[in-house]
Protein backbone atom coordinates (compact mmCIF):
# COMPACT_ATOMS: atom_id res chain seq x y z
CA UNK A 1 0.00 0.00 0.00
CA UNK A 2 1.54 3.02 -0.64
CA UNK A 3 2.46 5.29 1.73
CA UNK A 4 -0.18 7.92 3.24
CA UNK A 5 1.14 11.94 2.18
CA UNK A 6 -1.19 15.20 2.47
CA UNK A 7 -1.99 16.37 -0.54
CA UNK A 8 -1.46 19.53 -2.21
CA UNK A 9 -3.25 22.70 -1.77
CA UNK A 10 -3.93 22.74 -5.58
CA UNK A 11 -5.67 19.23 -5.46
CA UNK A 12 -7.77 19.36 -2.10
CA UNK A 13 -8.96 22.96 -2.97
CA UNK A 14 -10.58 21.44 -6.55
CA UNK A 15 -11.88 18.47 -4.26
CA UNK A 16 -13.48 20.87 -2.21
CA UNK A 17 -14.52 22.56 -4.80
CA UNK A 18 -16.33 20.02 -6.63
CA UNK A 19 -18.65 19.58 -3.55
CA UNK A 20 -19.91 23.53 -3.80
CA UNK A 21 -19.72 24.59 -7.40
CA UNK A 22 -20.73 21.92 -10.14
CA UNK A 23 -22.00 23.60 -12.71
CA UNK A 24 -22.17 27.68 -13.76
CA UNK A 25 -25.84 27.73 -12.21
CA UNK A 26 -23.91 26.97 -9.16
CA UNK A 27 -21.66 29.83 -8.69
CA UNK A 28 -24.79 32.11 -10.26
CA UNK A 29 -26.63 30.36 -6.77
CA UNK A 30 -23.95 31.26 -4.39
CA UNK A 31 -22.71 34.54 -5.64
CA UNK A 32 -26.89 35.56 -5.66
CA UNK A 33 -26.80 34.30 -1.75
CA UNK A 34 -23.82 36.56 -0.98
CA UNK A 35 -25.61 39.27 -2.61
CA UNK A 36 -29.15 38.83 -0.28
CA UNK A 37 -26.84 38.16 2.70
CA UNK A 38 -25.18 41.72 1.84
CA UNK A 39 -28.43 43.72 2.07
CA UNK A 40 -28.81 44.25 -1.83
CA UNK A 41 -32.00 45.28 -3.77
CA UNK A 42 -30.53 44.84 -7.29
CA UNK A 43 -28.69 41.74 -8.94
CA UNK A 44 -27.70 41.71 -12.22
CA UNK A 45 -26.39 38.81 -13.93
CA UNK A 46 -24.91 38.44 -17.02
CA UNK A 47 -23.89 34.98 -18.25
CA UNK A 48 -21.39 34.47 -21.62
CA UNK A 49 -21.78 31.16 -23.68
CA UNK A 50 -24.30 30.12 -20.72
CA UNK A 51 -21.69 31.00 -18.02
CA UNK A 52 -19.01 28.73 -19.19
CA UNK A 53 -16.87 31.60 -20.22
CA UNK A 54 -18.00 34.28 -18.05
CA UNK A 55 -20.34 34.76 -15.38
CA UNK A 56 -20.63 38.16 -13.89
CA UNK A 57 -22.87 39.45 -10.57
CA UNK A 58 -23.61 42.86 -9.74
CA UNK A 59 -25.52 44.03 -6.49
CA UNK A 60 -25.61 46.85 -4.65
CA UNK A 61 -25.52 45.58 -1.09
CA UNK A 62 -23.25 46.50 1.96
CA UNK A 63 -19.79 45.62 0.03
CA UNK A 64 -16.53 44.76 1.33
CA UNK A 65 -14.20 46.67 2.53
CA UNK A 66 -11.03 46.73 1.05
CA UNK A 67 -8.76 44.74 3.10
CA UNK A 68 -11.01 42.09 3.66
CA UNK A 69 -11.11 41.60 -0.31
CA UNK A 70 -8.09 39.00 0.09
CA UNK A 71 -9.34 37.57 3.14
CA UNK A 72 -13.17 36.92 1.38
CA UNK A 73 -11.04 34.49 -1.42
CA UNK A 74 -10.00 31.83 1.71
CA UNK A 75 -11.40 28.87 2.25
CA UNK A 76 -13.74 29.65 5.91
CA UNK A 77 -13.18 32.76 6.19
CA UNK A 78 -16.11 34.35 6.61
CA UNK A 79 -18.66 37.21 8.27
CA UNK A 80 -21.47 35.20 9.13
CA UNK A 81 -20.20 32.61 11.95
CA UNK A 82 -18.20 33.58 15.00
CA UNK A 83 -18.84 30.04 17.31
CA UNK A 84 -19.78 26.61 16.83
CA UNK A 85 -22.86 27.90 18.68
CA UNK A 86 -23.91 29.51 15.77
CA UNK A 87 -24.44 26.52 13.63
CA UNK A 88 -27.54 26.12 16.03
CA UNK A 89 -29.47 29.23 14.71
CA UNK A 90 -28.23 29.90 10.84
CA UNK A 91 -30.25 32.61 9.66
CA UNK A 92 -27.79 33.94 6.81
CA UNK A 93 -28.07 32.24 3.12
CA UNK A 94 -24.24 31.57 3.81
CA UNK A 95 -21.96 30.49 6.15
CA UNK A 96 -19.41 28.58 5.49
CA UNK A 97 -16.87 30.92 3.99
CA UNK A 98 -16.29 28.54 0.85
CA UNK A 99 -18.20 29.63 -2.39
CA UNK A 100 -15.63 32.50 -3.39
CA UNK A 101 -12.44 30.64 -2.32
CA UNK A 102 -13.57 27.62 -4.45
CA UNK A 103 -14.81 29.35 -7.24
CA UNK A 104 -11.27 30.75 -7.50
CA UNK A 105 -9.65 26.60 -7.64
CA UNK A 106 -11.92 26.38 -10.66
CA UNK A 107 -11.85 29.56 -12.52
CA UNK A 108 -10.08 33.35 -12.75
CA UNK A 109 -11.82 35.72 -10.45
CA UNK A 110 -12.58 39.13 -10.39
CA UNK A 111 -13.98 40.67 -7.59
CA UNK A 112 -15.28 44.81 -7.42
CA UNK A 113 -16.50 46.16 -4.10
CA UNK A 114 -17.25 49.48 -2.28
CA UNK A 115 -18.83 49.92 1.16
CA UNK A 116 -21.40 53.41 1.59
CA UNK A 117 -18.75 54.88 3.84
CA UNK A 118 -15.61 54.79 1.56
CA UNK A 119 -14.66 56.91 -1.11
CA UNK A 120 -13.39 54.20 -3.43
CA UNK A 121 -12.98 50.53 -3.36
CA UNK A 122 -10.75 47.96 -3.90
CA UNK A 123 -10.15 45.14 -6.82
CA UNK A 124 -9.22 41.61 -6.64
CA UNK A 125 -8.04 39.15 -8.81
CA UNK A 126 -6.96 35.51 -8.93
CA UNK A 127 -5.79 33.50 -11.20
CA UNK A 128 -4.75 29.61 -11.15
CA UNK A 129 -6.08 29.24 -7.44
CA UNK A 130 -3.58 32.62 -6.67
CA UNK A 131 -4.45 36.08 -5.90
CA UNK A 132 -2.39 38.04 -8.72
CA UNK A 133 -3.36 41.48 -8.01
CA UNK A 134 -5.05 43.67 -5.77
CA UNK A 135 -5.50 47.40 -5.23
CA UNK A 136 -7.81 50.79 -5.08
CA UNK A 137 -10.52 51.38 -7.90
CA UNK A 138 -12.80 53.47 -8.32
CA UNK A 139 -16.58 51.67 -8.61
CA UNK A 140 -20.29 51.53 -7.53
CA UNK A 141 -21.42 51.20 -3.63
CA UNK A 142 -21.81 46.77 -4.08
CA UNK A 143 -19.98 43.88 -5.44
CA UNK A 144 -19.30 42.62 -8.46
CA UNK A 145 -17.90 39.30 -9.10
CA UNK A 146 -16.51 37.83 -12.41
CA UNK A 147 -15.57 34.75 -13.08
CA UNK A 148 -14.01 33.66 -16.28
CA UNK A 149 -13.21 30.24 -17.77
CA UNK A 150 -15.03 27.92 -15.81
CA UNK A 151 -13.55 24.67 -15.16
CA UNK A 152 -10.62 25.59 -17.71
CA UNK A 153 -8.22 23.83 -15.76
CA UNK A 154 -10.69 20.88 -14.73
CA UNK A 155 -11.63 19.77 -18.66
CA UNK A 156 -12.87 16.35 -16.75
CA UNK A 157 -15.61 18.53 -15.06
CA UNK A 158 -15.75 20.74 -18.18
CA UNK A 159 -17.16 17.79 -20.42
CA UNK A 160 -19.93 17.17 -18.27
CA UNK A 161 -21.37 20.61 -18.79
CA UNK A 162 -24.31 20.80 -20.83
CA UNK A 163 -25.03 23.59 -23.88
CA UNK A 164 -25.03 27.14 -23.62
CA UNK A 165 -28.92 26.93 -23.55
CA UNK A 166 -28.91 24.28 -21.11
CA UNK A 167 -26.57 25.98 -18.50
CA UNK A 168 -28.58 29.22 -19.25
CA UNK A 169 -31.82 27.22 -18.04
CA UNK A 170 -30.44 25.87 -15.22
CA UNK A 171 -29.13 29.33 -13.77
CA UNK A 172 -32.46 31.00 -15.04
CA UNK A 173 -34.66 28.60 -12.71
CA UNK A 174 -32.36 29.52 -10.05
CA UNK A 175 -32.89 33.35 -10.89
CA UNK A 176 -36.49 32.96 -11.00
CA UNK A 177 -37.35 30.96 -7.82
CA UNK A 178 -35.47 33.56 -5.78
CA UNK A 179 -36.98 36.94 -7.64
CA UNK A 180 -40.20 34.80 -6.11
CA UNK A 181 -39.17 33.92 -2.57
CA UNK A 182 -37.83 38.00 -2.44
CA UNK A 183 -39.79 40.15 -4.37
CA UNK A 184 -38.75 43.60 -3.47
CA UNK A 185 -35.55 42.66 -4.91
CA UNK A 186 -35.29 43.64 -8.43
CA UNK A 187 -33.36 40.88 -11.02
CA UNK A 188 -31.81 40.81 -14.18
CA UNK A 189 -30.71 38.20 -16.22
CA UNK A 190 -28.83 38.33 -19.91
CA UNK A 191 -26.95 36.28 -21.81
CA UNK A 192 -24.56 36.88 -24.21
CA UNK A 193 -26.00 40.57 -24.29
CA UNK A 194 -29.67 39.53 -24.55
CA UNK A 195 -32.06 39.90 -21.72
CA UNK A 196 -33.16 36.97 -20.50
CA UNK A 197 -35.50 37.82 -17.43
CA UNK A 198 -35.87 41.09 -14.71
CA UNK A 199 -38.59 41.99 -12.09
CA UNK A 200 -39.39 45.39 -10.62
CA UNK A 201 -38.51 44.60 -7.05
CA UNK A 202 -41.99 46.51 -6.28
CA UNK A 203 -42.73 43.51 -3.69
CA UNK A 204 -45.32 42.16 -5.75
CA UNK A 205 -44.87 38.18 -4.93
CA UNK A 206 -47.86 37.42 -7.04
CA UNK A 207 -46.82 40.11 -10.11
CA UNK A 208 -43.56 37.86 -9.78
CA UNK A 209 -45.54 34.09 -10.11
CA UNK A 210 -47.11 35.92 -13.11
CA UNK A 211 -44.28 36.14 -14.89
CA UNK A 212 -43.00 32.49 -14.04
CA UNK A 213 -46.09 30.50 -14.51
CA UNK A 214 -48.18 29.98 -17.22
CA UNK A 215 -50.73 32.15 -18.10
CA UNK A 216 -55.01 31.53 -17.74
CA UNK A 217 -54.94 29.86 -14.40
CA UNK A 218 -55.88 32.00 -11.18
CA UNK A 219 -53.23 31.80 -8.36
CA UNK A 220 -54.70 31.07 -5.11
CA UNK A 221 -52.69 32.06 -1.98
CA UNK A 222 -53.12 31.02 1.89
CA UNK A 223 -51.05 31.03 4.76
CA UNK A 224 -50.97 27.97 7.91
CA UNK A 225 -49.70 28.77 11.26
CA UNK A 226 -49.06 25.57 13.44
CA UNK A 227 -46.93 25.63 17.01
CA UNK A 228 -43.90 26.09 15.46
CA UNK A 229 -43.76 27.32 11.90
CA UNK A 230 -46.11 29.15 9.49
CA UNK A 231 -46.56 28.53 5.80
CA UNK A 232 -47.11 31.08 3.07
CA UNK A 233 -48.22 28.80 0.30
CA UNK A 234 -49.17 29.51 -3.52
CA UNK A 235 -50.87 27.74 -6.01
CA UNK A 236 -51.75 27.31 -9.29
CA UNK A 237 -53.84 24.51 -10.76
CA UNK A 238 -53.05 22.43 -13.27
CA UNK A 239 -56.50 20.64 -14.21
CA UNK A 240 -56.91 19.20 -17.40
CA UNK A 241 -52.63 19.62 -17.98
CA UNK A 242 -50.44 16.57 -17.78
CA UNK A 243 -47.39 16.40 -16.56
CA UNK A 244 -45.80 17.32 -13.24
CA UNK A 245 -46.44 21.10 -11.82
CA UNK A 246 -43.60 23.22 -11.02
CA UNK A 247 -42.54 23.54 -7.31
CA UNK A 248 -40.48 26.15 -5.59
CA UNK A 249 -39.85 25.25 -1.91
CA UNK A 250 -37.98 27.89 0.76
CA UNK A 251 -36.86 27.68 4.39
CA UNK A 252 -36.41 31.23 6.21
CA UNK A 253 -35.74 32.05 2.46
CA UNK A 254 -33.28 29.59 1.14
CA UNK A 255 -34.18 27.87 -1.66
CA UNK A 256 -34.58 24.22 -0.61
CA UNK A 257 -35.15 20.56 -2.62
CA UNK A 258 -36.06 18.55 0.63
CA UNK A 259 -37.56 15.09 0.52
CA UNK A 260 -39.75 15.82 2.93
CA UNK A 261 -41.74 18.79 1.47
CA UNK A 262 -41.38 16.72 -2.09
CA UNK A 263 -42.97 13.66 0.04
CA UNK A 264 -46.04 16.60 1.37
CA UNK A 265 -46.24 17.72 -2.00
CA UNK A 266 -47.32 14.80 -3.48
CA UNK A 267 -49.23 13.50 -1.09
CA UNK A 268 -50.81 16.93 -1.83
CA UNK A 269 -51.51 16.38 -5.25
CA UNK A 270 -53.67 13.83 -5.18
CA UNK A 271 -56.24 16.27 -4.44
CA UNK A 272 -55.21 19.22 -6.20
CA UNK A 273 -52.60 19.49 -8.77
CA UNK A 274 -50.56 22.34 -10.13
CA UNK A 275 -47.72 24.92 -9.45
CA UNK A 276 -46.80 24.98 -6.01
CA UNK A 277 -44.85 27.77 -4.23
CA UNK A 278 -44.14 27.24 -0.29
CA UNK A 279 -42.37 29.67 1.91
CA UNK A 280 -41.94 27.94 5.71
CA UNK A 281 -40.77 30.57 8.11
CA UNK A 282 -39.70 28.69 11.43
CA UNK A 283 -36.65 29.54 13.97
CA UNK A 284 -33.49 28.75 13.07
CA UNK A 285 -32.63 26.55 16.07
CA UNK A 286 -35.76 24.62 14.52
CA UNK A 287 -33.75 23.40 11.27
CA UNK A 288 -30.54 22.07 10.33
CA UNK A 289 -29.34 23.68 7.27
CA UNK A 290 -25.99 22.44 7.32
CA UNK A 291 -26.46 18.42 6.08
CA UNK A 292 -25.73 18.58 2.25
CA UNK A 293 -22.62 20.16 0.24
CA UNK A 294 -24.71 22.62 -1.72
CA UNK A 295 -27.19 23.32 0.93
CA UNK A 296 -29.72 22.21 -1.09
CA UNK A 297 -31.45 20.17 1.80
CA UNK A 298 -32.47 20.46 5.31
CA UNK A 299 -33.48 18.58 8.75
CA UNK A 300 -36.83 19.58 10.54
CA UNK A 301 -36.86 19.23 14.17
CA UNK A 302 -40.78 18.71 14.03
CA UNK A 303 -41.42 16.98 10.10
CA UNK A 304 -44.89 16.10 10.57
CA UNK A 305 -45.65 19.92 10.56
CA UNK A 306 -44.75 20.11 6.90
CA UNK A 307 -47.49 17.44 6.12
CA UNK A 308 -49.75 18.93 8.51
CA UNK A 309 -49.40 22.39 7.29
CA UNK A 310 -49.88 21.04 3.62
CA UNK A 311 -53.15 19.16 4.40
CA UNK A 312 -54.20 22.27 6.18
CA UNK A 313 -53.34 24.33 2.92
CA UNK A 314 -54.92 22.15 0.24
CA UNK A 315 -58.72 22.16 1.81
CA UNK A 316 -58.35 25.60 1.92
CA UNK A 317 -57.62 25.80 -1.81
CA UNK A 318 -59.42 22.79 -2.68
CA UNK A 319 -62.57 24.91 -1.31
CA UNK A 320 -65.08 25.86 -4.24
CA UNK A 321 -64.38 29.52 -5.59
CA UNK A 322 -61.61 30.37 -2.65
CA UNK A 323 -59.44 33.12 -4.13
CA UNK A 324 -57.25 34.78 -1.35
CA UNK A 325 -55.32 37.60 -0.87
CA UNK A 326 -51.79 37.43 1.41
CA UNK A 327 -53.44 39.65 3.93
CA UNK A 328 -56.06 36.73 4.44
CA UNK A 329 -55.57 35.70 8.87
CA UNK A 330 -53.82 32.58 9.12
CA UNK A 331 -55.33 28.88 9.31
CA UNK A 332 -54.36 27.23 12.44
CA UNK A 333 -53.70 23.66 12.31
CA UNK A 334 -53.84 21.64 15.45
CA UNK A 335 -49.83 20.39 16.48
CA UNK A 336 -50.52 17.54 18.30
CA UNK A 337 -49.02 14.31 16.96
CA UNK A 338 -51.79 12.40 17.58
CA UNK A 339 -54.01 14.26 15.82
CA UNK A 340 -51.91 14.92 12.45
CA UNK A 341 -53.30 13.35 9.51
CA UNK A 342 -50.63 13.09 6.83
CA UNK A 343 -52.74 11.15 4.35
CA UNK A 344 -56.10 12.54 2.61
CA UNK A 345 -58.69 10.12 1.74
CA UNK A 346 -60.88 10.44 -1.34
CA UNK A 347 -63.80 8.72 -2.15
CA UNK A 348 -64.33 7.90 -6.00
CA UNK A 349 -68.27 8.19 -6.66
CA UNK A 350 -69.87 5.21 -7.58
CA UNK A 351 -71.96 4.31 -10.77
CA UNK A 352 -75.94 3.27 -10.67
CA UNK A 353 -76.12 0.04 -9.09
CA UNK A 354 -77.59 -2.68 -11.65
CA UNK A 355 -76.78 -3.46 -14.90
CA UNK A 356 -77.36 -1.52 -18.43
CA UNK A 357 -79.04 -3.77 -20.77
CA UNK A 358 -79.36 -2.53 -24.65
CA UNK A 359 -81.22 -4.15 -27.12
CA UNK A 360 -79.87 -7.58 -27.79
CA UNK A 361 -80.05 -6.82 -31.76
CA UNK A 362 -76.86 -4.64 -31.70
CA UNK A 363 -74.57 -6.61 -33.39
CA UNK A 364 -71.27 -5.00 -33.87
CA UNK A 365 -71.12 -6.73 -37.43
CA UNK A 366 -74.24 -4.35 -38.41
CA UNK A 367 -71.67 -1.09 -38.63
CA UNK A 368 -73.91 1.41 -40.56
CA UNK A 369 -75.53 3.00 -38.08
CA UNK A 370 -72.72 4.04 -35.82
CA UNK A 371 -71.40 7.05 -37.31
CA UNK A 372 -68.40 8.35 -35.75
CA UNK A 373 -66.27 6.83 -33.85
CA UNK A 374 -65.42 9.03 -30.55
CA UNK A 375 -62.45 6.36 -29.99
CA UNK A 376 -60.52 8.30 -33.13
CA UNK A 377 -61.46 5.74 -36.01
CA UNK A 378 -64.60 5.66 -38.70
CA UNK A 379 -66.38 2.58 -38.72
CA UNK A 380 -66.31 1.89 -42.17
CA UNK A 381 -62.57 1.68 -41.88
CA UNK A 382 -63.05 -1.68 -39.54
CA UNK A 383 -61.41 -4.51 -40.32
CA UNK A 384 -61.79 -8.08 -38.89
CA UNK A 385 -62.22 -7.59 -35.29
CA UNK A 386 -61.21 -11.68 -34.08
CA UNK A 387 -57.81 -12.98 -33.65
CA UNK A 388 -59.29 -16.67 -34.79
CA UNK A 389 -59.01 -15.57 -38.92
CA UNK A 390 -62.19 -18.40 -39.73
CA UNK A 391 -64.19 -16.26 -37.45
CA UNK A 392 -64.86 -12.99 -39.28
CA UNK A 393 -67.14 -10.93 -37.03
CA UNK A 394 -69.10 -13.59 -35.07
CA UNK A 395 -72.56 -12.43 -33.58
CA UNK A 396 -70.83 -9.73 -30.94
CA UNK A 397 -73.52 -8.48 -28.60
CA UNK A 398 -72.61 -5.71 -26.48
CA UNK A 399 -75.14 -6.30 -23.06
CA UNK A 400 -74.27 -3.62 -20.49
CA UNK A 401 -72.29 -1.96 -17.96
CA UNK A 402 -71.88 -3.59 -14.47
CA UNK A 403 -71.70 -0.99 -11.45
CA UNK A 404 -68.28 -1.66 -11.47
CA UNK A 405 -67.54 0.17 -14.90
CA UNK A 406 -66.91 -3.42 -16.73
CA UNK A 407 -68.82 -4.04 -20.01
CA UNK A 408 -70.26 -7.18 -20.82
CA UNK A 409 -70.74 -8.92 -24.19
CA UNK A 410 -72.25 -12.22 -25.57
CA UNK A 411 -69.94 -14.02 -28.38
CA UNK A 412 -70.47 -17.32 -29.89
CA UNK A 413 -67.78 -19.14 -27.99
CA UNK A 414 -69.28 -16.90 -24.45
CA UNK A 415 -68.90 -14.29 -22.36
CA UNK A 416 -66.33 -11.43 -22.60
CA UNK A 417 -65.75 -8.67 -19.54
CA UNK A 418 -63.33 -5.83 -20.85
CA UNK A 419 -62.34 -3.59 -18.70
CA UNK A 420 -62.65 -0.55 -21.17
CA UNK A 421 -59.62 1.91 -19.49
CA UNK A 422 -57.10 -0.75 -20.36
CA UNK A 423 -58.90 -1.15 -23.52
CA UNK A 424 -58.76 1.92 -23.99
CA UNK A 425 -54.84 1.96 -23.04
CA UNK A 426 -53.60 -0.49 -25.60
CA UNK A 427 -55.87 1.14 -28.38
CA UNK A 428 -54.21 4.19 -27.74
CA UNK A 429 -50.39 2.99 -27.34
CA UNK A 430 -50.62 0.85 -30.19
CA UNK A 431 -51.56 3.90 -32.37
CA UNK A 432 -49.19 6.34 -31.02
CA UNK A 433 -46.61 3.81 -31.46
CA UNK A 434 -47.66 3.22 -35.17
CA UNK A 435 -47.61 6.76 -35.64
CA UNK A 436 -44.25 7.24 -34.31
CA UNK A 437 -42.46 4.83 -36.26
CA UNK A 438 -43.46 7.08 -39.43
CA UNK A 439 -41.30 9.92 -40.11
CA UNK A 440 -42.69 13.20 -40.90
CA UNK A 441 -45.59 13.11 -39.51
CA UNK A 442 -46.40 16.57 -38.52
CA UNK A 443 -49.68 18.17 -37.68
CA UNK A 444 -49.55 22.46 -38.44
CA UNK A 445 -51.07 23.88 -35.25
CA UNK A 446 -54.13 26.50 -36.55
CA UNK A 447 -53.47 28.69 -33.86
CA UNK A 448 -49.67 28.73 -32.70
CA UNK A 449 -48.33 28.84 -29.28
CA UNK A 450 -46.86 31.50 -28.01
CA UNK A 451 -44.75 29.52 -25.45
CA UNK A 452 -43.69 31.59 -21.96
CA UNK A 453 -40.25 32.67 -21.39
CA UNK A 454 -39.32 29.58 -19.33
CA UNK A 455 -40.78 27.16 -21.52
CA UNK A 456 -38.77 28.49 -24.22
CA UNK A 457 -35.28 28.51 -22.78
CA UNK A 458 -36.26 24.47 -21.70
CA UNK A 459 -36.97 23.88 -25.61
CA UNK A 460 -34.23 26.10 -27.22
CA UNK A 461 -31.74 23.28 -25.10
CA UNK A 462 -33.51 20.35 -26.54
CA UNK A 463 -34.56 22.12 -29.46
CA UNK A 464 -33.23 19.63 -32.49
CA UNK A 465 -34.00 16.44 -30.98
CA UNK A 466 -38.04 17.96 -30.63
CA UNK A 467 -37.67 19.54 -34.51
CA UNK A 468 -36.90 15.82 -35.39
CA UNK A 469 -39.66 14.25 -33.86
CA UNK A 470 -42.18 16.39 -35.11
CA UNK A 471 -42.50 20.17 -33.56
CA UNK A 472 -41.28 23.23 -35.01
CA UNK A 473 -40.92 26.79 -33.72
CA UNK A 474 -40.27 30.21 -34.87
CA UNK A 475 -39.17 33.48 -32.77
CA UNK A 476 -40.74 36.16 -33.65
CA UNK A 477 -41.63 39.99 -32.02
CA UNK A 478 -44.14 37.86 -29.41
CA UNK A 479 -41.54 35.42 -28.09
CA UNK A 480 -41.17 31.93 -29.45
CA UNK A 481 -44.09 30.42 -31.36
CA UNK A 482 -44.73 26.99 -31.29
CA UNK A 483 -46.37 26.22 -34.57
CA UNK A 484 -46.57 21.96 -34.79
CA UNK A 485 -46.73 19.45 -32.94
CA UNK A 486 -46.12 15.33 -33.47
CA UNK A 487 -49.28 14.32 -35.20
CA UNK A 488 -49.42 10.79 -32.95
CA UNK A 489 -52.42 8.75 -34.75
CA UNK A 490 -55.67 10.00 -33.73
CA UNK A 491 -54.88 10.69 -30.17
CA UNK A 492 -55.79 14.14 -29.44
CA UNK A 493 -53.12 16.51 -26.63
CA UNK A 494 -53.15 19.64 -25.64
CA UNK A 495 -50.21 20.90 -27.58
CA UNK A 496 -48.21 22.75 -24.08
CA UNK A 497 -49.06 19.64 -22.62
CA UNK A 498 -47.33 17.22 -25.45
CA UNK A 499 -44.40 19.82 -25.54
CA UNK A 500 -44.19 19.93 -21.77
CA UNK A 501 -44.02 16.33 -21.65
CA UNK A 502 -41.89 15.86 -24.29
CA UNK A 503 -39.42 18.07 -22.32
CA UNK A 504 -39.90 15.74 -19.58
CA UNK A 505 -38.25 12.59 -21.55
CA UNK A 506 -35.61 14.26 -22.96
CA UNK A 507 -34.17 15.38 -19.65
CA UNK A 508 -34.71 12.00 -18.28
CA UNK A 509 -33.13 10.41 -21.44
CA UNK A 510 -29.68 8.34 -20.58
CA UNK A 511 -29.58 5.92 -23.90
CA UNK A 512 -29.90 8.11 -26.39
CA UNK A 513 -32.71 7.02 -28.17
CA UNK A 514 -34.46 10.19 -28.79
CA UNK A 515 -37.70 8.38 -30.63
CA UNK A 516 -38.38 5.29 -28.63
CA UNK A 517 -37.79 7.18 -25.14
CA UNK A 518 -40.64 10.18 -27.04
CA UNK A 519 -42.90 7.65 -27.83
CA UNK A 520 -43.30 6.03 -24.84
CA UNK A 521 -44.00 9.01 -22.74
CA UNK A 522 -46.69 10.00 -25.40
CA UNK A 523 -47.86 6.59 -24.72
CA UNK A 524 -48.10 6.97 -20.83
CA UNK A 525 -49.92 10.50 -21.85
CA UNK A 526 -52.59 8.34 -23.78
CA UNK A 527 -52.80 5.99 -20.98
CA UNK A 528 -53.47 8.82 -18.40
CA UNK A 529 -56.07 10.00 -21.32
CA UNK A 530 -58.11 7.04 -21.35
CA UNK A 531 -61.40 6.86 -20.52
CA UNK A 532 -62.07 6.04 -16.71
CA UNK A 533 -63.97 2.56 -15.32
CA UNK A 534 -66.64 5.03 -14.06
CA UNK A 535 -67.41 6.41 -17.45
CA UNK A 536 -70.38 5.62 -18.73
CA UNK A 537 -70.39 4.48 -22.24
CA UNK A 538 -73.21 4.51 -25.11
CA UNK A 539 -74.24 1.16 -26.82
CA UNK A 540 -71.90 2.48 -29.93
CA UNK A 541 -69.02 3.58 -27.88
CA UNK A 542 -68.58 0.04 -26.35
CA UNK A 543 -69.01 -1.94 -29.91
CA UNK A 544 -66.46 0.44 -31.31
CA UNK A 545 -64.49 -0.12 -28.49
CA UNK A 546 -64.23 -3.66 -28.74
CA UNK A 547 -64.03 -3.57 -32.61
CA UNK A 548 -60.73 -0.62 -32.18
CA UNK A 549 -59.34 -3.55 -29.13
CA UNK A 550 -59.43 -6.42 -31.42
CA UNK A 551 -57.52 -4.55 -34.35
CA UNK A 552 -54.86 -3.88 -31.54
CA UNK A 553 -51.76 -6.60 -32.19
CA UNK A 554 -51.61 -7.58 -28.74
CA UNK A 555 -55.37 -7.13 -27.40
CA UNK A 556 -55.19 -9.14 -24.09
CA UNK A 557 -53.16 -6.88 -21.99
CA UNK A 558 -52.82 -3.15 -21.76
CA UNK A 559 -48.96 -1.52 -22.15
CA UNK A 560 -48.43 -2.01 -17.92
CA UNK A 561 -49.35 -6.12 -18.40
CA UNK A 562 -53.00 -5.50 -16.98
CA UNK A 563 -55.13 -8.13 -18.29
CA UNK A 564 -57.64 -6.36 -20.48
CA UNK A 565 -60.64 -8.79 -20.46
CA UNK A 566 -61.76 -12.46 -19.33
CA UNK A 567 -63.53 -14.66 -20.95
CA UNK A 568 -65.80 -17.43 -19.87
CA UNK A 569 -66.39 -20.28 -21.89
CA UNK A 570 -69.90 -21.47 -23.43
CA UNK A 571 -68.16 -24.90 -22.03
CA UNK A 572 -67.12 -23.38 -18.86
CA UNK A 573 -71.01 -22.28 -18.09
CA UNK A 574 -72.21 -25.39 -18.99
CA UNK A 575 -69.80 -26.84 -16.17
CA UNK A 576 -70.54 -24.11 -13.54
CA UNK A 577 -74.40 -24.40 -14.21
CA UNK A 578 -74.29 -28.91 -13.75
CA UNK A 579 -75.06 -29.13 -17.84
CA UNK A 580 -72.18 -31.18 -18.66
Amino acid sequence: MPAIKSLPENVWSRIAAGEVVERPASAVKELTENALDAGATRIAVSLKDGGRLRITVDDNGEGIAFDDLPLALMYHATSKLREISDLERISTLGYRGEALASLAAVADVEIRSRQADDSEGGLVRTHDGKISEHIRVKCSQGTRVQVSDLFSGLPARRKFLKSASGELRRAAVFLREYSVCNPAVSFFLEHDGKEIFSTDGSGDRKRVLAKIWPEGAEIQTVNIQSEHMTLECWFQSRAGISGRGDLMSFVNGRAVNDPVIRSAVATAARELAGNWALFFTLEPSLVDVNIHPAKAEVRFRYPDEIYSALHAAVKRLGSPGYISAITDSPVRINPSPAKMNHQVKTQTPRTQPGWNFHDSESRINDSKGYGHDDFGQNDSESASLFSDAGNETGGVIFMGQNSGGYLVFDTQEGLVIIDPHAAHERINYERIKSSAEKSQNVQKLLVPVILHPTLALETAEFESALKDSGFEFENTASGVEMRSVPAIGSVDFEPEALLRASLKALKNNHDGDTRNILWRMWATMACKASVKLTTKLTQDEALTLWRNLHECEQPFVCPHGRPVMIELKNDDLLKRFGRE
